[in-house]
Protein backbone atom coordinates (compact mmCIF):
# COMPACT_ATOMS: atom_id res chain seq x y z
CA UNK A 1 0.00 0.00 0.00
CA UNK A 2 1.35 3.41 -0.98
CA UNK A 3 1.56 5.82 1.94
CA UNK A 4 3.10 8.99 0.51
CA UNK A 5 3.36 11.15 -2.61
CA UNK A 6 6.28 13.37 -3.55
CA UNK A 7 5.80 16.09 -6.14
CA UNK A 8 8.13 17.89 -8.48
CA UNK A 9 7.27 21.62 -8.42
CA UNK A 10 7.87 23.44 -11.70
CA UNK A 11 5.62 22.31 -14.56
CA UNK A 12 4.01 19.81 -12.19
CA UNK A 13 2.43 22.01 -9.53
CA UNK A 14 3.41 25.44 -10.85
CA UNK A 15 3.73 26.72 -14.41
CA UNK A 16 7.32 27.87 -14.91
CA UNK A 17 6.36 29.75 -18.08
CA UNK A 18 4.46 32.27 -15.95
CA UNK A 19 7.71 33.15 -14.18
CA UNK A 20 9.65 33.34 -17.44
CA UNK A 21 7.00 35.60 -18.95
CA UNK A 22 7.16 37.99 -16.00
CA UNK A 23 10.97 37.86 -16.01
CA UNK A 24 11.02 38.65 -19.74
CA UNK A 25 8.78 41.68 -19.21
CA UNK A 26 11.14 43.04 -16.56
CA UNK A 27 14.28 42.41 -18.63
CA UNK A 28 12.64 44.05 -21.65
CA UNK A 29 12.65 47.30 -19.67
CA UNK A 30 16.43 46.97 -19.26
CA UNK A 31 17.38 46.08 -22.84
CA UNK A 32 15.80 46.96 -26.16
CA UNK A 33 14.41 43.55 -27.05
CA UNK A 34 10.91 42.22 -27.50
CA UNK A 35 9.61 40.36 -24.39
CA UNK A 36 8.67 37.33 -26.49
CA UNK A 37 12.20 37.12 -27.87
CA UNK A 38 13.62 37.37 -24.36
CA UNK A 39 11.23 34.69 -23.11
CA UNK A 40 12.37 32.33 -25.87
CA UNK A 41 16.01 32.95 -24.93
CA UNK A 42 15.26 32.22 -21.27
CA UNK A 43 13.43 28.99 -22.03
CA UNK A 44 16.06 27.85 -24.52
CA UNK A 45 18.85 28.41 -22.01
CA UNK A 46 16.82 26.65 -19.29
CA UNK A 47 16.49 23.54 -21.47
CA UNK A 48 20.17 23.59 -22.42
CA UNK A 49 21.49 23.87 -18.86
CA UNK A 50 19.15 21.10 -17.70
CA UNK A 51 20.50 18.81 -20.42
CA UNK A 52 24.10 19.71 -19.61
CA UNK A 53 23.49 18.87 -15.96
CA UNK A 54 22.14 15.43 -16.86
CA UNK A 55 25.21 14.76 -18.99
CA UNK A 56 27.76 16.03 -16.47
CA UNK A 57 28.10 14.35 -13.09
CA UNK A 58 30.90 16.69 -11.98
CA UNK A 59 28.74 19.83 -11.71
CA UNK A 60 28.81 21.27 -8.20
CA UNK A 61 25.22 21.59 -7.01
CA UNK A 62 25.75 24.69 -4.90
CA UNK A 63 27.37 26.54 -7.81
CA UNK A 64 24.90 25.39 -10.46
CA UNK A 65 22.34 28.20 -10.06
CA UNK A 66 25.11 30.80 -10.28
CA UNK A 67 26.66 29.25 -13.39
CA UNK A 68 23.22 28.90 -15.02
CA UNK A 69 22.45 32.56 -14.38
CA UNK A 70 25.84 33.55 -15.75
CA UNK A 71 25.08 31.72 -18.99
CA UNK A 72 21.65 33.34 -19.25
CA UNK A 73 23.04 36.81 -18.53
CA UNK A 74 25.55 36.39 -21.36
CA UNK A 75 22.85 35.16 -23.73
CA UNK A 76 20.73 38.21 -22.91
CA UNK A 77 23.74 40.55 -22.94
CA UNK A 78 23.01 41.96 -19.49
CA UNK A 79 25.02 42.11 -16.27
CA UNK A 80 24.75 39.20 -13.85
CA UNK A 81 23.56 41.52 -11.08
CA UNK A 82 20.85 42.91 -13.36
CA UNK A 83 19.57 39.39 -13.98
CA UNK A 84 19.55 38.56 -10.26
CA UNK A 85 17.59 41.75 -9.57
CA UNK A 86 15.15 40.95 -12.39
CA UNK A 87 14.53 37.46 -10.99
CA UNK A 88 13.89 38.93 -7.55
CA UNK A 89 11.46 41.48 -9.01
CA UNK A 90 9.67 38.79 -11.02
CA UNK A 91 9.01 36.69 -7.94
CA UNK A 92 8.10 39.73 -5.86
CA UNK A 93 5.45 40.72 -8.40
CA UNK A 94 4.05 37.18 -8.39
CA UNK A 95 4.02 36.97 -4.61
CA UNK A 96 2.47 40.41 -4.13
CA UNK A 97 -0.61 39.55 -6.21
CA UNK A 98 -1.40 35.97 -5.20
CA UNK A 99 -5.09 36.41 -4.51
CA UNK A 100 -6.00 37.87 -7.89
CA UNK A 101 -7.66 34.95 -9.68
CA UNK A 102 -6.13 35.96 -13.00
CA UNK A 103 -2.62 35.88 -11.53
CA UNK A 104 -3.14 32.60 -9.66
CA UNK A 105 -4.42 30.88 -12.79
CA UNK A 106 -1.24 31.82 -14.63
CA UNK A 107 1.08 30.00 -12.27
CA UNK A 108 -1.05 27.41 -10.43
CA UNK A 109 -2.45 24.54 -12.49
CA UNK A 110 -6.18 24.04 -11.96
CA UNK A 111 -5.82 20.38 -10.98
CA UNK A 112 -3.42 21.01 -8.10
CA UNK A 113 -5.68 22.04 -5.20
CA UNK A 114 -8.33 19.35 -5.90
CA UNK A 115 -5.57 16.73 -5.99
CA UNK A 116 -3.93 17.85 -2.76
CA UNK A 117 -7.30 17.98 -1.00
CA UNK A 118 -8.17 14.48 -2.19
CA UNK A 119 -4.87 13.10 -0.93
CA UNK A 120 -5.21 14.91 2.38
CA UNK A 121 -8.69 13.44 2.82
CA UNK A 122 -7.29 9.90 2.77
CA UNK A 123 -4.30 10.75 4.99
CA UNK A 124 -1.63 10.37 2.33
CA UNK A 125 1.59 12.12 3.32
CA UNK A 126 2.83 14.65 0.77
CA UNK A 127 5.99 16.55 0.03
CA UNK A 128 8.19 18.11 -2.62
CA UNK A 129 11.42 17.06 -4.34
CA UNK A 130 12.76 19.81 -6.58
CA UNK A 131 15.80 20.77 -8.63
CA UNK A 132 17.03 24.36 -8.96
CA UNK A 133 18.18 25.89 -12.23
CA UNK A 134 17.94 29.69 -12.43
CA UNK A 135 16.90 30.55 -8.88
CA UNK A 136 17.38 29.23 -5.37
CA UNK A 137 14.82 27.15 -3.50
CA UNK A 138 13.91 30.09 -1.26
CA UNK A 139 11.96 31.59 -4.16
CA UNK A 140 10.04 28.38 -4.77
CA UNK A 141 9.30 28.05 -1.06
CA UNK A 142 7.95 31.61 -0.96
CA UNK A 143 5.58 31.00 -3.87
CA UNK A 144 4.29 27.74 -2.40
CA UNK A 145 3.71 29.48 0.93
CA UNK A 146 1.87 32.46 -0.56
CA UNK A 147 -0.34 30.17 -2.63
CA UNK A 148 -1.14 28.13 0.47
CA UNK A 149 0.39 24.91 -0.84
CA UNK A 150 3.09 24.51 1.78
CA UNK A 151 0.52 23.51 4.41
CA UNK A 152 -0.06 20.24 2.54
CA UNK A 153 3.58 19.19 2.61
CA UNK A 154 5.37 17.35 5.41
CA UNK A 155 8.73 18.24 3.87
CA UNK A 156 10.30 20.03 0.92
CA UNK A 157 13.62 18.72 -0.42
CA UNK A 158 15.58 20.87 -2.88
CA UNK A 159 18.81 20.20 -4.73
CA UNK A 160 20.54 23.39 -3.60
CA UNK A 161 19.81 22.56 0.03
CA UNK A 162 20.86 18.90 0.08
CA UNK A 163 23.62 19.02 -2.54
CA UNK A 164 22.12 16.41 -4.86
CA UNK A 165 20.13 16.74 -8.10
CA UNK A 166 17.34 14.55 -9.38
CA UNK A 167 17.68 11.96 -10.91
CA UNK A 168 20.30 10.97 -8.30
CA UNK A 169 18.49 8.47 -6.09
CA UNK A 170 20.00 10.03 -2.97
CA UNK A 171 17.61 12.98 -3.11
CA UNK A 172 14.67 10.55 -3.17
CA UNK A 173 16.17 8.60 -0.27
CA UNK A 174 16.50 11.86 1.68
CA UNK A 175 12.82 12.61 1.12
CA UNK A 176 11.84 9.17 2.42
CA UNK A 177 14.15 9.54 5.42
CA UNK A 178 12.51 12.82 6.37
CA UNK A 179 8.95 11.48 6.22
CA UNK A 180 9.85 8.12 7.75
CA UNK A 181 8.42 5.98 4.95
CA UNK A 182 10.15 3.22 2.96
CA UNK A 183 10.85 4.07 -0.69
CA UNK A 184 8.62 1.22 -1.86
CA UNK A 185 5.64 2.95 -0.23
CA UNK A 186 6.10 6.27 -2.07
CA UNK A 187 5.04 7.44 -5.53
CA UNK A 188 6.80 10.41 -7.10
CA UNK A 189 4.92 12.70 -9.49
CA UNK A 190 6.64 14.86 -12.08
CA UNK A 191 6.90 16.05 -15.67
CA UNK A 192 10.46 14.95 -16.49
CA UNK A 193 11.14 11.46 -17.81
CA UNK A 194 14.81 11.58 -16.81
CA UNK A 195 14.72 13.54 -13.55
CA UNK A 196 11.39 12.43 -12.08
CA UNK A 197 10.49 9.06 -13.58
CA UNK A 198 14.03 7.75 -13.97
CA UNK A 199 15.17 9.00 -10.60
CA UNK A 200 12.16 7.73 -8.69
CA UNK A 201 12.17 4.27 -10.27
CA UNK A 202 15.93 3.86 -9.73
CA UNK A 203 15.40 4.67 -6.05
CA UNK A 204 12.72 1.99 -5.71
CA UNK A 205 9.71 4.30 -5.72
CA UNK A 206 6.70 4.17 -7.98
CA UNK A 207 6.38 7.04 -10.47
CA UNK A 208 3.65 9.04 -12.18
CA UNK A 209 4.65 10.95 -15.29
CA UNK A 210 2.41 13.97 -15.89
CA UNK A 211 1.84 15.26 -19.42
CA UNK A 212 -1.29 17.39 -19.51
CA UNK A 213 -1.31 17.23 -23.32
CA UNK A 214 -1.75 13.44 -23.34
CA UNK A 215 -5.06 12.18 -24.67
CA UNK A 216 -5.19 9.02 -22.60
CA UNK A 217 -3.73 7.80 -19.33
CA UNK A 218 -2.15 4.37 -18.95
CA UNK A 219 -0.32 2.21 -16.44
CA UNK A 220 2.69 -0.09 -16.71
CA UNK A 221 2.37 -2.13 -13.55
CA UNK A 222 5.57 -4.09 -14.14
CA UNK A 223 7.59 -0.86 -14.02
CA UNK A 224 5.57 0.80 -11.29
CA UNK A 225 4.77 3.62 -13.71
CA UNK A 226 1.57 5.55 -14.38
CA UNK A 227 1.30 7.84 -17.42
CA UNK A 228 -1.09 10.66 -16.54
CA UNK A 229 -2.81 13.53 -18.32
CA UNK A 230 -3.86 15.28 -15.11
CA UNK A 231 -2.47 15.60 -11.62
CA UNK A 232 -5.80 14.22 -10.36
CA UNK A 233 -4.86 10.86 -11.91
CA UNK A 234 -2.69 10.30 -8.83
CA UNK A 235 -5.73 8.87 -7.04
CA UNK A 236 -6.03 6.17 -9.70
CA UNK A 237 -2.26 5.66 -9.68
CA UNK A 238 -2.37 4.94 -5.95
CA UNK A 239 -4.94 2.21 -6.56
CA UNK A 240 -3.33 0.69 -9.65
CA UNK A 241 0.25 0.71 -8.35
CA UNK A 242 -0.41 0.30 -4.63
Amino acid sequence: MLMAVSFDVWNTLLNIEAVYRKLAEIIAEIISKDPLTIERIIYDKYIKVKKSRLNNNTIEVHKFVISSRNLLAKALDIDYDQLVEAIDLAFSSIIEAPYMSSEVSKILYSDVIPTLNSLKAIDIMMGVIGNNVLWESMYTRRVLKVLGLDKYFKTQVYSDEVGVFKPDRRIFFEFCRRIGVDVSKVIHVGDSVAEDVGGALSAGMKAMYVDRSRKERSVIVELGLFLANSLENVMEALQRLG
